[in-house]
C-alpha cells in the first residue's frame, strides 16, 4: 500500500464514505481469528447480530489510536453474544466486532513488532483476523473496496453495509438497522451490477435477489423488457430463507440494437402477491453496444506495474460474466513487467479489466506503469499511458463470430454442479442435426471433445468422466448446426 500518502488521507477523510456505497450488499467472507475460531460472516447476520468491522493497518497512527479508545471493546463486551469470550453475562446479545487487519502485515507486527504502531492483540477481547497469507488472504479488503484505514463498516442482519467511521459510540448506530420484517412473501432487489455493454448484440443480466420475507422463497417471476416489450419471463426456483441472496442469471439477450432500453421486473414471490413491493424495484438501463475490437489467435496480457504491484490486479470475463483469466500478486519491489503466456480463449465477446485497490490507477506519480492486451497479429489496445485511471479501467473484445440464436434443442441440463467425478449433460432435442460437446477449462484449453452426430428428436444423456480433471470452473459447449450453447460447471475434487 501507499503507506504515507494513506496514512494522510486517513487522517483528512476519516469520516468520509469508503468506496463501498453505503446500502450496498455486504459481501460474505470466512475467515480465521489468531485463536484459530472460524467466523462466517452470513451465519452472524442470520442469527440476527449487527456486525461492525474495523478495516486497519497496524502502521497507521489514526487506527491506533480508534484502536485504544476503547469504544470497540465497550461494543463488544457490553453488546456482543452471549457466551462469547470475554463478554459480560448481561449483554444485550445483538451485535458482533471483528477486526481485520487488512494490509498483509505479519503476526509479529500485530503482537507489536517492527513497523506496527503497538501491540494490538493484548486486551482486545474480540477477534482479530490478519490477512498476510499465512491463513487468510487479503481478498476482503478489496471485496470491500478499502481506501484507507481506518475504515469502519456496520453491518445489519439484513446484510446492508453502512460505514460508521471511527465513532465514540458505535452501539448508538444499532437503531438505524432496519427492525425485522414480518411479511410472509417478500422478495426485495439491488441495484443492477450486471453488464450493461452489449457485445454483437449479445448481453447476459444478472440481478440479486433476496428473501425479504418470513417463508422461505421457493419461486418468483422475473420479467425482462427491451424497448418496452416483453422479451422473456423467467419463473426462478430455489430455497432461499429469510435475508439469504442469490445472484440470478437471466435468459441472455440478443439482437440488440446499438442503444436498448432494458426493464427488468420481479414480483409473485411463492406465487403470492409480494407483501411489501416497495422493495422490488424495477431495475432499468440502457445497454450500448461496446463496439468490441476484433482479436484472434491466442491472447496475451502484459503488465507494467508501478512501485506498488499488489494493488493491481485484472481479470477477463466471456459474455456470460464469467472470469476465464485473471492476475494478480505482482508485489511491492518496484515497477516491474508482467508478460503473461498467451492463451487461447473460445469464440465470444470478452471484457478485460485492471483494477487499482488505491484507486490511483498504476501511472504516473509512482511509476509510468501500463497494460497491454494483444493478439498474434499485434496490440489490441492498451500500451504506453494507458496506466492513467482510478480504480478500473475496461475493454471489450470479440473473438471469432458469436453465435446466440436458438438452438435445436428444447432444454439442457448439467448435473450435479458442482460436480466431482462425472458431469451429466441431458439434451432434449427438437429437430435432428448434428451435435457436439465441447468442454474448455477457463484458459480456453479444450479438455473434452466428442461428437454425437445427428441426433433423433427426444433426450440423450451424455455422461463425462472428470476424474482427470482438476478442481475448477469449466465450460460446456453444446454446438449444434453451427450454433452453441455454453454452460458453466465447477468441479470440486
Amino acid at each position: 500500500m501507499k503507506k504515507l500518502l494513506l496514512a494522510i488521507l486517513t487522517i483528512i477523510t476519516i469520516n468520509v464514505s469508503a468506496q463501498l456505497p453505503d446500502g450496498s450488499l455486504a459481501p460474505d467472507w470466512t475467515m480465521t481469528d489468531l485463536n484459530g475460531t472460524v467466523h462466517h460472516l452470513y451465519e452472524y447476520l442470520d442469527d440476527g447480530y449487527t456486525v461492525f468491522i474495523d478495516f486497519s493497518a497496524v502502521w497507521c497512527g489514526p487506527c491506533w489510536s480508534y484502536h485504544t479508545s476503547g469504544a470497540l471493546e465497550d461494543l463488544y463486551m457490553n453488546h456482543g453474544p452471549a457466551g462469547h469470550p470475554n463478554v459480560n453475562a448481561n449483554t444485550t446479545d445483538d451485535v458482533m466486532v471483528f477486526f481485520i487487519e487488512g494490509d498483509e502485515s505479519t503476526v509479529a507486527q500485530l503482537n507489536g513488532g517492527s513497523g506496527s504502531q503497538g501491540n494490538w492483540v493484548t486486551g482486545t477481547p474480540y477477534p482479530i483476523i490478519g490477512t498476510d497469507g499465512t491463513v487468510n488472504n487479503d481478498d476482503v479488503t478489496g471485496d470491500y473496496q478499502i481506501g484507507y484505514w481506518p475504515t469502519v463498516y456496520m453491518i445489519c442482519p439484513d446484510r446492508i453495509t453502512t460505514e460508521t467511521g471511527a465513532v465514540s459510540n458505535p452501539y448508538g448506530q444499532v437503531g438505524a438497522c432496519p427492525p425485522l420484517p414480518t411479511t410472509t412473501n417478500d422478495v426485495r432487489t439491488f441495484t443492477y451490477t450486471g453488464p450493461t455493454s452489449s457485445c454483437g448484440g449479445f448481453l447476459v443480466p444478472k440481478l440479486t435477489i433476496q428473501n425479504y420475507g418470513t417463508a422461505n422463497l421457493t419461486s418468483v417471476d422475473i420479467t425482462t423488457y427491451v424497448g418496452g416489450s416483453v422479451n422473456n419471463v423467467e419463473n426462478w426456483t430455489g430455497s432461499l430463507s429469510q435475508f439469504q441472496t442469490e445472484e440470478v442469471t437471466l435468459p441472455a439477450l440478443s439482437g440488440l440494437g446499438t442503444v436498448s432500453n432494458i426493464m427488468i421486473t420481479i414480483e409473485n414471490p411463492n406465487s403470492s402477491n409480494d407483501d411489501d413491493p416497495s422493495n422490488n424495484q424495477n431495475i432499468s438501463f440502457t445497454a450500448v453496444d461496446a463496439n468490441a475490437a476484433s482479436a484472434s489467435g491466442a491472447i496475451s496480457v502484459g503488465v507494467i506495474t508501478d512501485q506498488y504491484g499488489n494493488e493491481t490486479s485484472w481479470d477477463i470475463t466471456n459474455q456470460y460474466g464469467v472470469v476465464v483469466a485473471s492476475g494478480s500478486g505482482y508485489g511491492n519491489s518496484g515497477p516491474q513487467t508482467v508478460l503473461g503466456s498467451p492463451f487461447s480463449l473460445p469464440n465470444g465477446c470478452y471484457t478485460f479489466t485492471i483494477y487499482d485497490t488505491y484507486g490511483d490507477g498504476i501511472c504516473c506519480s509512482y511509476g509510468n506503469g501500463y497494460y497491454t492486451i494483444a493478439d498474434a497479429s499485434g496490440t489490441i489496445f492498451g500500451g504506453p499511458g494507458s496506466g492513467s485511471f482510478t480504480d478500473q479501467i475496461s475493454h471489450s473484445f470479440q473473438i471469432g463470430s458469436l453465435n446466440v440464436e436458438e438452438n435445436n434443442f428444447s432444454n439442457i441440463n448439467v448435473y450435479p454442479n458442482p460436480a466431482k467425478d462425472f458431469i451429466n449433460i441431458n439434451i432434449d432435442v427438437l429437430t435432428p442435426n448434428k451435435t457436439e460437446i465441447a468442454v474448455f477449462d477457463v484458459l480456453g484449453r479444450n479438455v473434452y471433445s466428442k461428437s454425437l452426430g445427428n441426433l433423433n428428436v427426444g433426450e440423450i444423456t451424455v455422461n463425462i468422466n472428470t476424474e482427470k480433471l482438476k478442481s475448477g470452473l469449466y465450460y460446456i459447449h453444446v454446438l449444434n448446426n453451427n450454433k452453441s450453447e455454453v454452460i458453466d460447471v465447477n468441479l470440486v475434487k
